[in-house]
């Protein structure tokens, strides 16, 4: 099996997201972002769709949207990919939020050229970042109200596996092995990691990390956080997260590359069979 995820398409996806500014819910950059998402994805054979929901938020209701693109497939299996599109009002966010959209972008091209045989679906989801304060009633928006649509629709029976993206475009990245993730599709991706020779950058610290996989998780769906994030003495790292120093320079092909091509051999194993993986 032939790998055919491009780190450097990959981070020219980061770069066009980082030229429109920071892209909080609602603000026009935030527009843009989903309009150059939404004609990507298109040019990828993708069905695309928006989903417009009120959040409440700490700051009151805030208008966000998630976007969905979905290559045609098995509809009873699904494999669902994530990553958050917004920032914070006042960072680029090159790595936290954009490096995992240009991913997502270039698997939906890889993808596409390959048709498994199951459904994929791309999901960019809106608000994962807190309004104000970090909390349970403060953040993961977009990817709480997926999984509830998801839910009153009787579709989320059909996702097999989600795989959120956050953070993984670091010059120095080591892969967090995020222990709240589903045990049994961690394991795929750190085997196949070590299969593709890449093995040492998925050797990050150990810890439990809030994110979008989270939503998936309480809903009975088996997930999985890949970041680069976590918690160190001193401080957390990357050191420039949340700071107006998350920005292009940070960030190398070769990182994007290696993740990339981690999910894009893990998606191959589970379109032959994901019956096994347990939550």
């Amino acid at each position: 099996m032939s790998l055919e995820f491009c780190g450097s398409r990959a981070l020219a996806h980061v770069e066009q997201q980082v030229a429109l500014g920071p892209r909080p819910p609602g603000s026009e950059a935030s527009r843009q972002v989903r309009h150059y998402l939404r004609e990507q994805l298109l040019g990828s054979g993708c069905r695309v769709t928006e989903q417009p929901f009120l959040a409440h938020t700490p700051l009151g209701t805030v208008p966000m949207t998630n976007l969905l693109g979905t290559l045609p497939g098995d509809r009873e299996k699904v494999l669902l990919l994530a990553a958050h599109y917004d920032t914070l009002r006042d960072f680029l966010g090159a790595d936290d939020g954009a490096s995992g959209v240009g991913a997502l972008l270039e698997l939906a091209r890889v993808l596409s050229r390959e048709r498994p045989a199951c459904q994929v679906t791309f999901a960019f989801l809106d608000g994962e970042e807190a309004m104000c304060d970090w909390g349970p009633r403060d953040g993961l928006y977009g990817s709480r109200c997926l999984v509830q649509c998801l839910s009153e629709f009787r579709q989320l029976q059909r996702v097999r596996a989600a795989i959120v993206l956050d953070m993984i475009g670091d010059r120095e990245l080591r892969v967090t092995r995020e222990l709240t993730s589903s045990a049994s599709l961690r394991y795929l991706v750190w085997q196949e990691a070590r299969r593709q020779g890449v093995g040492s950058l998925f050797r990050g610290p150990a810890a439990q990390i809030e994110d979008d996989h989270l939503p998936f998780l309480e809903a009975g769906v088996a997930s999985a956080l890949l970041t680069g994030f976590h918690e160190a003495p001193g401080g957390v790292r990357p050191r420039y997260w949340h700071t107006a120093e998350d920005t292009l320079d940070k960030l190398c092909p070769e990182s994007l590359q290696a993740v990339g091509r981690v999910v894009e051999g893990v998606l191959h194993r589970l379109d032959l069979d994901a019956r096994n993986l347990t939550v």
